[in-house]
């Protein structure tokens, strides 16, 4: 009889893709969106992820089992309704973080992003400086540093929360393809339920910035010149238990033509 604890590989992988795209789901059933809509994102980000490979257009057509004239459709869709604006906002934080993995003079920056006009690159660096993201170090080859090795700092905007999600997601899927699939003992996930009372909820906000950012300086600046120093993220959620739910529903009121039982 066959271990009730046992999975192949496929299954497994079928589990977990089933277990990543509940979240997705959550968010089109709150947002009233219809399945054809959010079937043809999926198809988009799975091109662009595809095309961020480096996979030419015809192989990206391929591994889709796609046609030519809807892989074009694909790549037109992607840069027009999601590519043009991104890109303002990612080509800084892309800079932000080849700088903060190892300082680097502006030659060098642009040397790296080869394939992007060095008049947006040196927009992008001066965008960062006047943030105060970055310094440039004044010497004989000026170098540019990060002027806080952590990330902690707010950019309130549309596009900057956008990127803040993206690095988040980024970060869940390689801590679940290790857990899954590699057995990697450097990836961890945790969920803790507990009950707060509401003028506790700031004890949080604390404890992340007076106790655990602290904790990862100090671990970051520890590792600066080390041999066996690798870059990490770690990330950070809360929220309210089914908050999702509780608030669409709130929103949504009883169903048109729905008078509920006399009384």
């Amino acid at each position: 009889m066959k271990d009730p604890t046992d999975i192949d590989e496929r299954e497994l992988q079928r589990r977990v893709l089933y277990a990543v795209v509940r979240p997705l789901v959550r968010l089109a059933d709150a947002f009233r969106v219809p399945l054809a809509d959010v079937l043809d994102l999926v198809q988009v980000a799975y091109f662009h992820h595809l095309r961020d490979k480096g996979l030419r257009l015809a192989d990206v057509g391929e591994r889709l089992a796609i046609s030519e004239r809807s892989a074009k459709r694909l790549a037109k869709q992607l840069r027009e309704t999601f590519l043009d604006a991104e890109r303002r906002y990612d080509l800084p934080v892309k800079i932000e973080f080849m700088i903060w993995a190892t300082p680097m003079s502006r030659a060098k920056v642009k040397q790296l992003l080869g394939e992007v006009d060095p008049r947006a690159v040196d927009r992008a660096i001066e965008q960062l400086i006047a943030e105060g993201r970055l310094v440039e170090e004044e010497g004989r080859t000026p170098r540019l540093m990060v002027n806080q090795r952590v990330d902690t700092l707010v950019r309130d905007t549309w596009l900057a929360r956008i990127g803040g999600l993206n690095s988040f997601l980024g970060n869940l899927g390689d801590a679940v393809f290790g857990r899954f699939f590699r057995a990697e003992p450097r990836a961890m996930a945790r969920t803790l339920n507990f009950l707060i009372r509401g003028r506790d909820r700031a004890t949080l906000d604390r404890l992340f910035m007076e106790t655990l950012v602290p904790a990862v300086q100090a671990l970051d600046e520890a590792a600066q010149g080390a041999d066996d120093a690798e870059s990490f993220r770690l990330s950070l959620c809360w929220a309210p238990y089914n908050y999702l739910e509780n608030e669409s529903d709130a929103d949504d009121g009883p169903p048109s033509g729905d008078q509920g039982e006399p009384t």
